[in-house]
């Protein structure tokens, strides 16, 4: 039960809450099992923190999902307010943390979530996903390993099913645990060596479909103020997987932010995309021509006769560019799903 376990510092009908007294709060083994909990009970996980606190990739993933939240307690004690919007919160006997409307429209964000006009550097967020032909001989995670040597300038240093990620990287035994889960879906993180050139961490995600094995990774590395992420090798991920066939999808966003990768409970800035892959499959599915004819320029990437879409965004500096990405991806359904201007 949520309300017996040991991480859970209160527990509601529909909400369980997490107080996290640390700097860092990471997605612990602990946390990923009330998670699993809160999933089974159909409650919300809570993450209460102090507004000094940052959180890590893994657990921002998780606190972002309708079903989580991030509560920051006011630094004078006074209330709470949301980790990710800096909306006012109060306390629901039932669900939790909610938003606090009792201003109604003239809600404005906690003071402590304003900027603080520090500098801070930006961060490459990649969504890749890929999908194998089932086959003896097939390996994960090697595209982790690509993206990280690409945008980190490293290895993947550790891997785990929780944070930190302790155990030493190796494809062979993330392939095997993913096996043996099969055929249901196996989620882990990864990290990068304290010595890579950028810091780098993501999720790795392995699930069966029928078409074979769907693998999804989220990799996001860390830029200091002053260095521009290198966007133009995004072009050469979408080639590779394009030319091994097994290409599905990919974006990727810029967004201001630590270049350790580590979250704060301050707005630092809206995400701008930089790119949307669509594999051969997609491109099949639209047509060649359709896909050629977008409203964002795009180019045939991989195979000649089974080619895949690169569609460049820019620098991922500027967020209007959002207006053109919600064309491009209205553009790019297929016949009969595609929303009516």
């Amino acid at each position: 039960m949520v309300a017996d376990h040991p991480a859970v510092d209160t527990a509601t009908p529909q909400a369980a809450v997490v107080v996290q007294d640390r700097a860092v709060v990471p997605l612990s083994s602990w946390l990923t099992d009330v998670l699993a909990q809160c999933g089974r009970s159909d409650r919300s996980l809570q993450v209460l923190s102090s507004p000094a606190a940052r959180i890590t990739l893994p657990l921002r993933t998780v606190l972002q999902n309708p079903k989580a939240r991030w509560v920051i307690e006011e630094p004078d004690g006074s209330g709470h307010f949301d980790g990710f919007s800096g909306v006012p919160l109060r306390w629901d006997r039932r669900a939790g943390f909610v938003v606090d409307k009792s201003a109604g429209a003239d809600t404005q964000p906690a003071p402590a979530f304003l900027p603080t006009g520090e500098e801070t550097g930006s961060q490459l967020w990649i969504d890749l996903r890929l999908r194998h032909k089932a086959r003896e001989g097939l390996v994960l995670g090697r595209a982790v390993e690509r993206l990280a040597d690409l945008f980190g300038g490293a290895d993947p240093a550790g891997w785990g099913t929780s944070e930190p990620a302790l155990s030493q990287w190796d494809t062979a035994r993330l392939t095997a645990l993913c096996r043996r889960r099969a055929p249901g879906a196996t989620w882990t993180v990864f990290a990068g060596p304290g010595f890579a050139e950028h810091p780098f961490i993501g999720m790795h995600r392995a699930a069966a479909v029928a078409e074979g094995v769907k693998e999804t990774v989220t990799f996001a590395a860390g830029y200091p103020p002053g260095v521009e992420p290198p966007v133009e090798r995004l072009r050469e991920v979408v080639r590779e997987f394009a030319e091994q066939r097994v290409l599905t999808t990919m974006t990727a966003q810029r967004l201001p932010g630590r270049a350790d990768l580590t979250y704060a409970p301050v707005w630092s800035g809206a995400p701008a995309p930089v790119g949307v892959a669509i594999g051969a499959e997609a491109v099949s599915e639209i047509g060649t021509a359709h896909a050629e004819d977008a409203p964002a320029p795009g180019e045939r990437v991989g195979p000649s006769r089974a080619p895949a879409m690169w569609y460049p965004l820019g620098a991922g500096t500027d967020p209007e560019t959002w207006r053109e990405f919600r064309a491009l991806m209205d553009h790019l359904q297929p016949e009969g799903t595609r929303r009516r201007a």
